[in-house]
């Protein structure tokens, strides 16, 4: 029994044994299948990578960072400061603004000292709240503008930057006309002008923003050009100019042609640098003119704009008694007439207006209410009474109160309706008897 309990492992291991034989015997190749050669070994190779198989992210967010502009924004206290203003960051949300950047223009205007200065005033910065000021960034123009160093310079100004906190200003920004100005270089230079930005600072120019008729006129290439003239630049340095701003009927007047078309003309434009035409301009009966149809129209006639290059019409603006005489509806309607209009291309009367008696004659009632009878008016289409005026007997002759109150007589005035009448004045005869009786 205990022999055959021995055996039981043997036999298990013999068993074990045979299955090991066996397996090695079916798998294992036979002699001619043993032969052969070692093969080298395979080096691994990767394939080279391409700029596509790696995601550097947003380009223009890295150009972003790599700028100027990023630079000045994590070292400068002021910029820091503005992007903590919540109205700067929702700006941010904004396509306008966000495309603005991109813009190398926009982006350069930040490393000037004037732009970053801006920012630390709270009207600037809470302007980017404003609908019309982001999306003017949207404008080509507006974007190009920060390329002048004039419009840059510009917010080197106090009056310039507190303008931003003006509504009217704020929404002149959604004005295609404003925006396309920004577009002229003549506009832009103007900035430059200390007048100009200065001006800013006047509230009848800000209100004046908030007029359509205004904010239309810079759509007129003439209004636009007249800002490359130096006088017009010049006459912003003027409280009387910029007051006229605050006449209804003085920015009404921009929306006539006639009055934006007379900005094309050099005669109109140095006008502006004679004291006496930016005097006139705080007399409240030359601004109210302007609301009279007849006197923007006359600005249509190339004789009256003409007339502006002469001295002596524009020192009779000196006189107190020819601005007054703008108060008078009679003198107004006057230069609906195409006669007295062209009558400002005779050298004559032109002159005349250097005379203080003729000046002086705009101040009598009887003179001015004249001006009403349509055979005054229409005498001046005679050559014989505009050649009278440059005899200096009937110019001095106004002098003469007795003559001056002929005028408020009806018959003598439609006597000039008479041809004989008219010729009679170019007789020098009849001057010399108006010399004698000066006498």
């Amino acid at each position: 029994m205990a022999t055959s309990n021995k055996a039981i492992p043997i036999v298990l291991a013999g068993l074990v044994a045979l299955g090991v034989v066996a397996y090695f015997g079916m798998n294992y190749p036979t002699g001619d299948e043993v032969t052969g050669t070692v093969a080298p070994a395979e080096r691994y190779r990767a394939e080279q990578i391409s700029s596509d198989d790696i995601d550097l992210g947003d380009q223009e967010l890295q150009d972003f960072m790599q700028s100027d502009f990023y630079a000045k924004l994590t070292t400068d206290e002021a910029l820091r400061d503005a992007f903590a203003s919540e109205a700067v960051r929702d700006a941010l949300a904004n396509d306008a603004v966000r495309d603005a950047l991109a813009n190398e223009a926009v982006r350069d205007a930040f490393a000037s000292d004037a732009v970053r200065d801006a920012f630390a005033n709270e009207a600037v910065r809470d302007a980017f709240a404003r609908d019309a000021v982001r999306d003017a960034f949207a404008h080509e123009a507006v974007r190009d503008a920060f390329a002048n160093d004039a419009a840059r310079d510009a917010f080197a100004n106090d009056a310039a930057r507190d303008s931003v906190a003006n509504d009217a200003v704020r929404d002149a920004m959604a004005n295609d006309a404003i925006r396309d100005a920004f577009a002229n270089a003549a506009i832009r230079d103007a900035m430059a002008n200390a007048a100009i930005r200065d001006s800013m600072a006047n509230a009848a120019i800000r209100d004046a923003m908030a007029n359509a008729a205004v904010r239309d006129a810079f759509a007129n290439a003439a209004v636009r050009d007249a800002m490359a003239n130096a006088a017009v630049r010049d006459a912003f340095a003027n409280d009387a100019v910029r007051d006229a701003f605050a006449n209804d009927a003085a920015r009404d007047s921009v929306a006539n042609d006639a009055v934006r078309d007379a900005m094309a003309n050099d005669a109109v434009r140095d006008a502006f640098a004679n004291a006496a035409v930016r005097d006139a301009m705080a007399n409240a009966a030359v601004r109210d003119a302007m609301a009279n149809a007849a006197m923007r129209d006359a600005m249509a006639n190339a004789a009256v704009r003409d007339a502006m290059a002469n001295a002596a019409v524009r020192d009779a603006f000196a006189n107190a008694a020819v601005r007054d005489a703008f108060a008078n509806d009679a003198v107004r309607d006057a230069f609906a007439n195409a006669a007295v209009r062209d009558a400002m291309a005779n050298a004559a009367v032109r002159d005349a207006f250097a005379n203080a008696a003729v000046r002086d004659a705009m101040a009598n009632a009887a003179v001015r209410d004249a001006m009403a009878n349509a055979a005054v008016r229409d005498a001046m289409a005679n050559a014989a009474v505009r050649d009278a005026m440059a005899n200096a007997a009937v110019r001095d002759a106004f002098a003469n109160d007795a003559m001056r109150d002929a005028f408020a007589n009806a018959a003598l005035r439609d006597a000039f309706a008479n041809a004989a009448v008219r010729d009679a004045i170019a007789a020098e005869a009849v001057r010399d008897i108006a010399r004698d009786s000066q006498r």
